[in-house]
């Protein structure tokens, strides 16, 4: 929409309009503090001083800190606390160090039956994961190389699929993952051929395609929202000052933002992962652009009616200041409320963008102010607007004849259809939320073929879709409980356990080949064992003359042999039990998830039943995302409710008004609900997701409602003071006339630079880019274009209950409504006229 153009709505006054004072007696909140900081930093020394202090921060930002990158914390997005799966990592760690590393899966399929090649070159790869020169992060491998006696385990009955779990050491650089998940994939690749596929899947296959993918999309996910800001810029500016400038500040914000969140994750303030860095930058360059916008908005109107270029610039900065100002604050304090969830995903986010909208608030209060206060009128080039004082007085502000004065007259003269109509689209559009189902499939959520995606397909069709990752039940007995006497009670446990519906196979002390064994006989046959072969067993020493295991004694070697495979299920001090279990379905999906407290249940109903009042917790991914799912809708339950109570709260101070914020925020969550609704029913029924990413809902309704928000107020400010000289409805509609391009203008461009996370090939990122987006788009034309305005007026001086409007300008006649919309159509006496 062109704003070099702005047809008005005027009455006809003779006067020459009156030159307003700066400072107290500006007729606007803001005229005092906010005029003297936009009066410094737009001065003939203070723009360059601003600009200079911006460019020697930033260069110390740059140098100073470490690179943000290799600070990042992935693995905070999963911490849920001390929870059920969080006790039994920490226990599995303690206990069982040997065996808590990352698995990665390799899969060697050949369609038509693995042949003595394929097995070669199985050994190959095996050996080199066993030699000195394997990747550094290798811990362990489990192969029927390294173990033969695991053969029926490892390849599959229809003998065409074969795997080998490798178990990798993390560490806090997740890049070490990937590369040694990359090391592992570039051996394998010349091993292939002839029929056989080899692909590496598991947890950490998993994790280092996600790792992959985000370090790939950065750059494109830049280059994209540039583009876009760009091409937005010019159409709306016409002018390529104007479209750089934003571009430049948000830069410098950027680089800023970065290096101050190095320093924090440096001092371990609060943690910062990679997915808040994607979000924030798309999120910085919306702020960016939008407070740029309200500000040269303003300044354009005000430089058509006063030859002094600063001083309109001035005018503008102490009339929108303020609402920069309380747009941000309730970003700010939206993205705060996320440090009360229990979640790390959530808590490591909120942080990291306030920390970058803050930055942003600073900009948009100094630099830009002070970058326009440099360039002038000619900031505006090849369309400078042009002084046009005799078309304007102060009590009759410029209204443009366009859609937006169209609409605001009909939503005026119709404040009850108009709700009415608006709030059934709305809800209409919320009914896609019924029956859709929160997702925490990581797999499925790969918008475009990975290597551990492929692996895992192979992985479901041959062994079960459980095989890509195990459950497991972890026991703690009572002190002075040996776990090898009380077999029988550990072999009752796992009988439960495989009787739940969702479990396929259970693997433990008692049943290591996954057959059900007689735990009560098996412990009187280890009972036999002689002491010292026990403990050299447990030492992983051989004994015996001939050096072999049990050499020289007249032992059973299938004893020796099943104790042995027992030590991997119990704890060097016998106190701790794990049973490992494989589920029938996939271990992402909701089926698997619902499955965890059933099996928890069963497990401490047989140990209690047993005679053993021990603790039993389930760890394991799918316990993991099942207590994520708990825990996430635990801090909606929370975050939520104080979202909305702050933003009230702020809108509540910002209009003077007990009334006015309660149907603002209303309006705002019905947007959030029906964009929702409309964005559920496009990812699951129009493109077949299976459903939308779990961590969405509370993002969505975090960004909706504080951006949201954030034209809300701009708009009802412009009301507030286009009342207190006017009319209510001639305010109202002059106000969104006012406003409607440009809102429309910033809500455009904050929705193109949301979706451009559409690009990203990430379930969670993806959704969360059009969600935004089409929430974004929803408010500026439904939710503040109809319903806001129409609530207005219906409200009429309930509005600004109890304090009511405290005026500062003179109070223009009351105009009727009807009398305008008459006389427009006549234009007379009130005509429209354009102001080039």
């Amino acid at each position: 929409m062109s704003f070099e153009q702005e047809p008005t709505v005027r009455q006809e006054n003779k006067a020459a309009p009156a030159k307003i004072k700066p400072g107290k007696n500006l007729p606007h909140p803001a005229g005092g503090w906010l005029y003297r900081l936009g009066e410094f930093v737009t001065g003939p020394i203070g723009r360059w001083v601003t600009l200079l202090t911006w460019l020697v921060s930033i260069s110390l930002l740059v140098l100073l800190p470490p690179s943000l990158e290799v600070l990042y914390d992935n693995k905070i997005g999963a911490d849920i606390g001390q929870v059920g799966s969080g006790r039994a990592a920490e226990l599995l760690q303690q206990k069982f160090p040997q065996s808590t590393g990352l698995p990665a899966i390799i899969v060697f399929n050949n369609p038509s039956g693995l042949n003595d090649t394929d097995f070669a070159r199985v050994k190959r790869l095996s050996d080199w994961l066993t030699s000195p020169q394997k990747p550094a992060r290798v811990e362990s491998v489990f192969s029927i190389d390294t173990v033969p006696q695991s053969r029926s385990e490892l390849v599959s009955a229809n003998k065409t699929t074969l795997q080998t779990v490798v178990s990798l050491v993390t560490s806090d650089d997740d890049s070490e993952l990937a590369k040694t998940v990359d090391a592992i994939r570039n051996y394998a690749e010349p091993l292939k051929g002839k029929g056989l596929s080899i692909n590496v899947t598991g947890p950490a296959g998993v994790a280092a395609d996600t790792i992959t993918i985000f370090k790939s999309a950065d750059l494109p996910l830049l280059l994209t929202t540039v583009s876009l800001v760009v091409v937005l810029l010019l159409i709306v500016y016409r002018s390529p000052l104007l479209a750089l400038m934003p571009l430049a500040v948000v830069f410098v914000a950027l680089e800023g933002v970065n290096g101050l969140l190095a320093l924090a994750a440096q001092a371990k303030l609060f943690p910062v992962t990679q997915q808040s860095g994607s979000i924030l930058s798309v999120l910085l360059f919306g702020v960016g652009v939008d407070y740029t916008i309200f500000l040269v908005s303003r300044y354009r109107e005000e430089l058509q009616r006063e030859s002094d270029s600063l001083y309109a610039l001035r005018l503008a900065y102490a009339r929108i200041a303020e609402a920069i100002l309380s747009s941000a604050g309730t970003v700010i304090v939206a993205l705060l409320t996320l440090l009360l969830a229990t979640l790390g995903l959530y808590r490591s986010l909120g942080p990291s963008l306030a920390v970058g909208v803050a930055v942003m608030l600073l900009v948009g209060l100094t630099l830009i102010p002070a970058m326009l206060a440099i360039l002038g009128r000619a900031a505006f080039w090849p369309l400078v607007p042009k002084l046009a004082p005799e078309e304007f007085t102060r009590n009759n502000r410029p209204v443009k004849r366009s859609l937006w004065q169209g609409l605001a007259q009909r939503v005026a003269r119709r404040p009850v259809a108009a709700i009415w109509i608006s709030t059934l689209l709305l809800l209409v559009m919320g009914l896609g939320n019924l029956g859709v189902i929160d997702v925490f499939n990581f797999l499925s959520g790969f918008r475009q073929a990975t290597d551990s995606a492929s692996g895992y397909k192979l992985l479901s069709a041959n062994f079960g879709p459980g095989a890509l990752a195990t459950t497991d039940v972890v026991m703690v007995l009572p002190a002075g409980i040996n776990a090898f006497d009380r077999l029988g009670v550990i072999e009752s446990v796992s009988r439960a356990v495989a009787g739940v519906n969702e479990v396929a196979g259970v693997k433990g002390p008692t049943r290591p080949d996954g057959q059900p064994g007689d735990g009560t006989a098996l412990g009187e046959k280890f009972k036999a064992l002689p002491g010292p072969l026990k403990e050299a067993l447990r030492q992983g020493q051989s004994t015996g003359p001939g050096g072999g295991v049990g050499a020289g004694s007249n032992v059973d070697p299938a004893i020796i042999g099943a104790y042995l495979q027992s030590l991997h299920y119990i704890s060097t001090d016998a106190s701790v039990v794990r049973v490992n279990v494989t589920l029938k379905s996939d271990p992402y999906g909701k089926a698997a998830l619902d499955a965890i407290e059933p099996i928890n249940r069963a497990a401490s109903q047989a140990l209690t039943s047993g005679g053993i009042n021990g603790e039993v917790v389930i760890g394991g991914v799918t316990s993991q995302n099942a207590d994520i799912r708990e825990v996430n809708n635990r801090d909606k339950l929370i975050v939520i409710p104080v979202v909305v109570t702050l933003t009230t709260l702020i809108l509540f101070i910002l209009l003077r008004s007990l009334v006015a914020p309660l149907y603002l925020i209303g309006a705002v969550l019905l947007n959030f609900f029906a964009t929702m609704g409309a964005a559920s029913f496009l990812f699951v029924i129009l493109q077949g997701d299976e459903g939308r990413a779990y961590s969405l809902p509370l993002y969505a309704f975090i960004f909706l409602v504080s951006l949201g928000t954030d034209y809300t107020i701009f708009l009802m400010t412009r009301i507030r003071e286009e009342v207190q000289e006017n009319d209510l409805e001639v305010g109202t509609i002059n106000a969104l006339s006012n406003t409607g391009g440009v809102i429309t203008s910033a809500g455009l461009i904050l929705a193109g630079t949301f979706l451009a996370l559409a690009i990203l090939p990430l379930r969670e990122l993806y959704q969360l880019g059009v969600v935004v987006a089409l929430g974004v788009i929803l408010d500026t034309f439904v939710v503040r274009g109809i319903v806001v305005p129409a609530s207005v007026v219906l409200c009429k001086n309930l509005n600004w209950w109890p304090f009511g409007l405290t005026g500062r300008g003179k109070k223009t006649q009351p105009v009727s409504l009807p009398s305008l919309v008459e006389q427009n159509s006549e234009e007379s006496p009130i005509e429209i006229e354009k102001v080039s």
